[in-house]
């Protein structure tokens, strides 16, 4: 047993952003390594786990690495759950019509359509190659169809609470996701590009970043200061820009993708193995105006603890 005493309990925010997928990084660091930190962390601290992905997927992934305590962050937030007392603490589906539409959209764009309702998620696609290529990172089976009846039935029956457009190409992708930013600026969902060849609508209140306020709000954490976010295989924009205490795993610091598509200019600076820091060129700023410092961000004691429990601090070279 871990010895706590001496620590603040429950006065911080450990936010990880992750994108579970049936791959080495999933296997290796977040039901690996990673997940051994959280579950001690999660002892005397408040504990996010924050995905795209659907609700059924991150509770089994949490039951695989034993983690109980903590909030859950699923469908780009629209979705919230507290593990300790087993219960879903906000969720917001979106509105029939522009799920109708939104799926006819990625249909005639030859798109996987995944949805996502309340108990699990379904794909539709023509193309099986689009499949194939999504249950690659996907970190469960992924249930798929040909037969649009049978789609049509799943997210006429449930709530819909996420629809991912994925395509094998990224630049298909954002060519689709610039055409359906446009056209959907009047209703009230709102769509955000993932790390790989997808996009996600939610509704329009219902962002990762909207959902993490919530949960802040709702475990009584005044100070943006008190929130660490961690990126492993998945970052969110506007958590990036909102709060200056966060690291970055190599996935993400050295894929141009991920970065480069953000209106931000950094350099990366390495912390440790594998882990790394923005320093920001053009100052984002707090969600409360406050301005983005950049000065060394990482709670020492904290970060120490985080590195060392999951055995991946570099080793000083004498």
């Amino acid at each position: 047993m871990n010895d706590n005493q001496g620590r603040s309990n429950f006065d911080k925010i450990i936010v990880v952003d992750v994108n579970p997928g049936n791959d080495e990084l999933t296997k290796e660091l977040i039901i690996g390594k990673f997940s051994k930190v959280i579950k001690n962390v999660s002892s005397y601290q408040h504990v996010v786990l924050m995905s795209h992905s659907n609700l059924h997927l991150l509770l089994k992934l949490v039951s695989d690495v034993g983690l109980k305590n903590g909030f859950l962050i699923s469908d780009y937030g629209a979705r919230i759950y507290d593990l300790k007392n087993n219960r879903i603490i906000y969720e917001n589906a979106i509105g029939q019509t522009e799920v109708n539409a939104i799926v006819h959209y990625g249909i005639m764009q030859n798109a996987l359509v995944l949805a996502s309702g309340e108990t699990r998620e379904y794909a539709y696609s023509l193309d099986q190659l689009n499949a194939i290529a999504l249950q690659k990172r996907h970190y469960l089976p992924l249930l798929y169809t040909n037969d649009y009846a049978k789609f049509s039935k799943f997210i006429h029956s449930l709530p819909t609470f996420s629809i991912m457009l994925f395509q094998k190409r990224r630049t298909t992708m954002l060519a689709n996701f610039e055409e359906l930013n446009h056209v959907i600026k009047d209703w009230n969902v709102t769509i955000n590009i993932g790390q790989s060849s997808y996009f996600i609508a939610t509704d329009v209140n219902s962002t990762k970043y909207q959902a993490l306020l919530r949960v802040i709000e709702h475990v009584k954490i005044t100070n943006f200061d008190c929130v660490y976010y961690y990126a492993i295989n998945s970052i969110d924009e506007q958590c990036l820009k909102s709060f200056k205490n966060h690291l970055i795993h190599q996935e993400i610091a050295f894929n141009s993708n991920y970065i480069n598509e953000f209106d931000i200019q950094a350099n990366v600076d390495e912390i440790s193995d594998r882990m790394y820091r923005l320093t920001f060129v053009n100052a984002p700023t707090y969600s409360n105006s406050k301005k983005f410092h950049t000065e060394e961000v990482i709670n020492k004691e904290l970060y120490t603890e985080i590195m060392q429990t999951a055995n991946i601090t570099k080793k000083n070279h004498t």
